[in-house]
């Protein structure tokens, strides 16, 4: 494991201080740990999200989309409720 040295205004080691004791990490590491860790999941859901816009934008360029009307809205509304509801 490697170690990082950082500098923090006063204030901003109050919080962390503050984060660490309010959250129960058992260290400041531990708290940018988890920052960092989140950090890289909000990027790759960035990522699969702008794949997924490309994909979609494709698919629109070779005439493969589909109408969105309001009946197709409520089923995609209840296909995302049923999938989180089983998770």
């Amino acid at each position: 494991m490697s170690n990082i040295s950082i500098s923090l205004p006063d204030d901003v080691q109050a919080y962390v201080n503050e984060q660490v004791a309010r959250v129960g990490y058992r260290s400041a590491s531990e708290y940018f740990l988890a920052l960092v860790q989140r950090d890289r999941q909000r990027e790759q859901a960035k990522e699969t999200l702008d794949d997924l816009l490309i994909e979609g934008l494709d698919s629109l360029d070779r005439q493969e989309g589909i109408e969105a009307t309001d009946d197709w809205w409520e089923q995609e509304r209840q296909d995302l409720s049923k999938t989180y509801q089983e998770q």
